[in-house]
């Protein structure tokens, strides 16, 4: 069965390792410097779940002097990997005070939390802690979360084959607190 061009748009704050994971998936190559990206697009068939896709990787600018430009790409997003390091309390405060608001403002699109810079979890002061990734993750109402690094190419297919599973589910009923019988809508 072959599906239509998933398009899936790659978003989060400046240095948070976008360009690096979508490297890591397309060439399997690692850029250990940072250039900022405006905007770049790889289109690339798999095959995933014994269905043929053809998917667009859209990368994004985090900068504030980007916003205007990057919105454009959010009209044909089928799906947003939504990116924050581990390392970077910031970028991680910056879902839920940036970034999900500017990616809900026109219409809802499944979104796969995205931890990156997974190598660095040991060798940090701050990092920001999988079970606090699982509770954004639910908070947001992503479709997943994965944890990755680009460096040691841990989970970087993953990512993107939640983010093809997402574009073909749609975005999901909202989980329920842990703790929570479901029956409330009280959070």
């Amino acid at each position: 069965m072959y599906h239509d061009m998933l398009n899936i748009v790659v978003v989060g704050d400046g240095t948070v390792g976008k360009t690096c994971l979508l490297h890591a998936y397309t060439d399997e190559s690692f850029k250990d410097f940072y250039q900022p990206t405006i905007y770049d697009k790889a289109s690339i068939d798999m095959t995933l779940d014994g269905h043929r896709h053809t998917i667009q990787l859209h990368d994004t600018a985090g900068q504030e002097d980007y916003d205007r430009i990057r919105k454009q790409f959010y009209k044909k997003a089928d799906c947003f990997l939504l990116c924050y390091s581990i390392e970077n309390p910031v970028s991680f405060s910056n879902i839920t005070d940036k970034w999900i608001s500017e990616l809900t403002e026109e219409r809802r699109i499944p979104i796969v939390l995205i931890a990156t810079k997974l190598d660095l979890r040991m060798k940090v002061n701050t990092v920001v802690s999988t079970e606090e990734g699982e509770k954004l993750k639910r908070k947001i109402n992503a479709n997943s979360f994965v944890e990755c690094s680009a460096k040691d190419n841990i989970n970087v297919q993953l990512a993107v084959e939640e983010a093809v599973r997402a574009c073909l589910r749609g975005v999901p009923e909202p989980e329920p607190e842990p703790g929570c019988c479901g029956i409330c809508s009280i959070s």
